[in-house]
């Protein structure tokens, strides 16, 4: 990947992701439900890894030409401006996604300490028995409890944990039904393995708010299915808006710094929480009816611009020949198909205002 292509990479897919996570926010609201929301991000944040993937393996399609006319001192300058601009941008992000990565190896790591020396386990069977969700369980849920924490979280590597604060277990076993009933609907959904996929968005997209906005978006759309589900299951909108008020409270006055971070919280977020009590108050005034094929169209739209977005690409190099309608093949893909028999074109066709050589000297 030389630096003009590492230009027009950078670029063009900062607009490609926009797009996509611009579609998913709007598509979000035209289904209005919260479970096909859910599926609708994790479709989002798989897209945008695709495009990635696709950006780097695969040739992409030519819509626009790189602006012609250009004298061939204005066209030397721009290319050793725009190498030097690749180069520094290219190394601004390399050294934020090695933070951001590093940052979150740490966190996992202390996040397996806090559940090491800080937790002590729970008779699991007996607990969900008792506040009857044990059919909802998964059999390998492994409870713990803390008195470090104030707010319950769930996390899942190679099995189910959920961390419960001490006072839960010896306060009203209506509060403590309401929260297993919520973090037992993020690992029956797969909440940790979208979670997953939005973190290694945010890490390669470390720079780019309207990731971030992709993020908190998903985070709250997952709250609110889990609020949904506890709170229909529970059978009482009125009593889940107190076990929410309450645990408000204590993250409110104790300190709630000792939750690990990067995990799924029922309630470190004040802003979050008041928007999801809003939301349970209108769901208990009346439930919106929800519509079959909604969902379907709104993952196939969704799947279709992202197809089409990634072959919009920005016409940045103006290295670029304008003799192919399609952009050479990437080396790593090109020598793979070269290895098993397939011939493809990994390199620009011969053209004058392409050729750096007839740049950088005159003719004779």
């Amino acid at each position: 990947m030389d630096s003009q292509f590492a230009f027009e990479f950078g670029c063009s897919l900062c607009l490609q992701i926009t797009v996509v996570i611009f579609a998913t926010l709007l598509l979000q609201r035209w289904i209005a439900d919260a479970r096909s929301q859910c599926r609708l991000w994790t479709i989002c944040f798989v897209c945008v890894i695709g495009i990635v993937a696709a950006g780097v393996l695969l040739p992409h399609r030519r819509l626009f030409d790189f602006p012609g006319d250009w004298s061939r001192e204005s066209m030397l300058s721009l290319v050793v401006w725009q190498t030097r601009i690749a180069i520094a941008l290219a190394s601004v992000w390399a050294i934020g996604a090695a933070w951001s990565l590093l940052r979150r190896v740490i966190l996992c790591f202390g996040l397996l300490r806090f559940l090491k020396t800080q937790c002590e386990p729970v008779d699991a069977e007996a607990l969900l028995k008792r506040t009857d969700v044990e059919s909802l369980a998964d059999e390998s849920l492994s409870i713990l409890t803390s008195d470090r924490i104030q707010g319950p979280f769930c996390w899942q590597l190679h099995r189910p944990v959920i961390v419960l604060p001490k006072f839960l277990l010896t306060d009203d076993d209506r509060a403590l039904r309401h929260v297993l009933l919520h973090e037992v609907e993020h690992l029956r959904t797969q909440h940790p393995m979208q979670h997953f996929l939005q973190g290694v968005c945010s890490t390669m997209f470390w720079f780019h708010p309207v990731v971030w906005m992709a993020a908190r978006g998903a985070e709250l759309t997952r709250e609110y299915l889990c609020d949904e589900v506890a709170a229909k299951t529970a059978g009482k909108f009125g009593a889940y808006l107190r076990t929410l008020a309450k645990v408000a409270e204590r993250c409110g006055t104790v300190s709630c710094t000792e939750v690990p971070k990067g995990t799924l919280a029922f309630g470190n977020q004040p802003s979050a929480l008041i928007r999801r009590s809003k939301r349970l108050v209108e769901l208990a005034e009346g439930e919106r009816p929800k519509s079959r094929w909604r969902p379907i169209v709104a993952i196939t739209v969704l799947m279709l611009c992202a197809v089409l977005i990634q072959q919009v690409w920005l016409p940045t190099n103006a290295m670029a020949s304008q003799r192919s309608d399609w952009s050479p093949w990437p080396a790593w893909t090109a020598s793979a198909l070269h290895e098993a028999g397939v011939h493809v074109r990994d390199f620009e066709l011969f053209e004058d205002r392409v050729q750096m050589h007839e740049l950088l000297y005159e003719d004779d």
